[in-house]
This record gives C-alpha cells, structure tokens and sequence, in this order.
C-alpha cells in the first residue's frame, strides 16, 4: 500500500466544533442500497448514525450532498432523477427537478451562489453523451450549462473558484475519458486537459472530487489501478496516491485527526497514515450498503426554532417568524431582528424534535 508522506499533514489543524449556535459538525454519506444517508464523525470517522436520513419513499440511490447557502442539504439522485432538498434534521421539503424536467442520472452536484450545478448522462445505443447542467435555487432557468465533446461521462464536479469547476470523467480512455477536466462557468474547457490520464497507470474512472484546503484535491479512482490519487488544484500534477486499499473507493474524506476516511461498497474506512493501516469502521453486508460521497454538514441546535416552546420545529414556529418579522419575537440567530435568516435556519431545522 502507498500512502502519502507524513510531512504531507504536518501542517493540519483541527477544526474546532462552533458551539454558539451550531450543536456539532457530522460527516453524512448516502447509502444508496438502503436509500437512507448514514453520519460519521468527521474527526475520526467513527459511526454516528446509520440512519440519519431514513428511507422515505424518495431517495432511490442517492450519490452526493451539498449543503446550500440557506442551511438546507441537496441530494442527487441517480436512480430517481431528481435534486432533492433536505433540512438539516433530514426532514424532506422539496424535489428542486426531476424525471418531469427531463433529468437523466443525476451524479455530482455543486451549489456556487444560487445556481446548483449537476451531472448526467444518456445512453444512446452504445454510446453516452454527459451533460452538465444548472437550475436556479427557485427552480427558474433549468436547462444544459455544457456539453463538451472532451467530457464523455461527467461524474463529480467540485467548484474551485473564479468561475471554474473540476470535473471528473469516467468515459473510457480510449474515447478521451479517465480525465479530470478544467471547466468555466461559461463551458470553456481548459485545454490542455487539466489532468490527462491513460487509464492505465493513472487514475481510471475518477468519482469524488475532494477538495482539501491547502491547495490540492483528494479523488477517488473506482477503476484499476483503483485508489485515492491527489492532485495540486494549480497544475492538476499528482502528487501523491493511495493503492492496494482494503475496498474499491467512491468517496473521499480528510479528517480532522489527519487521517483519511473513504468509502465504497459495504464499507467505510480509515486510513491511519502514520501507522500505514486501514481501520473498518463500518462494513454493512446485511443489508447490504453501498456507501457513496461524504460532506461535512454542521448541524444546527434545534431547539434554538423552539419559539413558542412545544419542543418541536413546525408550522407554530413558522407563524411567529413570520408574524415577527422585523422585530425580535422571531429572532433564532440572535442578531436581534427576524428575517430571512432567521427564516432559513428554521427551514433547515424543520421537523425537529427537542430533547
């Protein structure tokens, strides 16, 4: 097994919990099997909940979250064809598009301003044509952001800043896939490509892009040689790689203990780059799992939308803020008036129950 230098995170920090207003930071993963989502610890890995988001009729075989700028969660859906919207608690509140809209196998998804940003593809006969496409938060202006000829089957797609996202390409190498493509809001693909792989020796069909936060991505290779590659977001050079892993990777994670969890199949691991030693933490085979793409989501206190003291968050809650709106009585952030905010965070705790 390869494993990254030790020196590679000597320079990491834990990320401290915000306690004010938020109860605690989880790592969620879908199980797209058990069409429920799973929550870790996103410090060590270790299992928080296996059923966080239960199965409730619609997600079908979740791949990634995002969490929105209004303190919702997204999921893509593949199999049912639709960017859902969650609240934090896991309460379902929306399906932003859908089979109606003309969606295909929805992979990654991003959210960058109030514009959310996913992948698809069709399969015609033998051949697949990916789509990247966008919709606004209200669900206005849904429609195609790109097709590229260079990107035949778009996976993750992972916002880096100034208008330019990474996208993964899991087309075969032989028709200009196993890439990971540089691509503008305005579908301007970088060329050359800005990591151009073989398929053979580097990474082979790439899922989830992981972005680190010191200047580098971590991107799960599903395909032999299968393994965790990384790559500096400036040059799309590999740095370094994870291979010869206990199970075939989807997903990513850095922790914040520095070791690096990844999930795929059953199971969901840690990887202990100190000791050079891979930890189970979960290895779900009845009923079977098949775990997916982790984001770090901080959960809010839900008895901050408490209002009217009933220990739960609904529609009497709702009533106060929006009949206080301007003036303190709604107030859940604590910036001493009621509005949009305040709006927001009781959206996102929708369904709540205290303790």
């Amino acid at each position: 097994m390869n494993f990254f230098s030790c020196s590679t995170f000597a320079a990491l920090s834990i990320t401290a919990v915000i306690s004010t207003v938020y109860a605690e930071d989880v790592l969620l993963i879908p199980n797209s099997l058990g069409d429920n989502v799973w929550a870790f610890s996103p410090f060590d890995g270790s299992l928080i909940s296996n059923n966080f988001i239960p199965s409730d009729g619609h997600l079908s075989q979740p791949i990634e979250i995002v969490v929105t700028p209004f303190e919702t969660l997204l999921i893509s859906d593949e199999v049912a064809n639709a960017i859902f919207e969650y609240s934090k608690t896991g309460t379902y509140l929306r399906t932003i598009v859908g089979p109606a809209d003309g969606v295909s196998r929805a992979y990654g998804l991003e959210m960058v301003g109030d514009w959310i940003y996913f992948s698809t593809s069709i399969t015609i006969g033998s051949k697949t044509i990916g789509q990247l496409n966008r919709i606004r938060y209200d669900g206005t202006e849904f429609g195609i952001w790109c097709v590229a000829n260079s990107i035949i089957s778009p996976r993750d797609i992972a916002y880096i800043g100034n208008g330019n996202f990474l996208v993964g390409d899991s087309g075969t190498a032989i028709s200009g896939g196993e890439d990971i493509e540089l691509v503008h809001d305005d579908c301007v693909v970088q060329s050359p490509t800005w990591h151009d792989s073989d398929g053979i020796n580097g990474i082979d069909f790439p899922q989830h892009i992981h972005l680190r936060g010191d200047g580098s991505a971590l991107v799960a290779g599903f395909s032999d040689p299968s393994g965790i590659f990384q790559y500096d977001l400036a040059t799309g050079i590999e740095l370094s790689r994870f291979s010869g892993l206990v199970t075939i990777p989807r997903g990513v994670f850095q922790l914040d203990n520095g070791n690096i969890l990844y999930a795929g199949g059953t199971r969901v691991m840690v990887i202990d780059v100190t000791l050079g030693t891979e930890i189970t933490i979960v290895n779900q085979l009845t009923p079977a799992a098949s775990f997916r793409w982790p984001t770090r989501v901080t959960l809010p206190l839900p008895c901050l939308a408490d209002l009217n003291g009933d220990r739960s968050i609904n529609g009497t809650d709702l009533t106060i803020v929006l009949s206080g709106w301007g003036t303190m009585s709604g107030d859940i952030d604590g910036d001493g008036t009621t509005d949009g905010l305040d709006l927001a965070s009781l959206l996102s705790m929708w369904g709540a129950i205290c303790p």
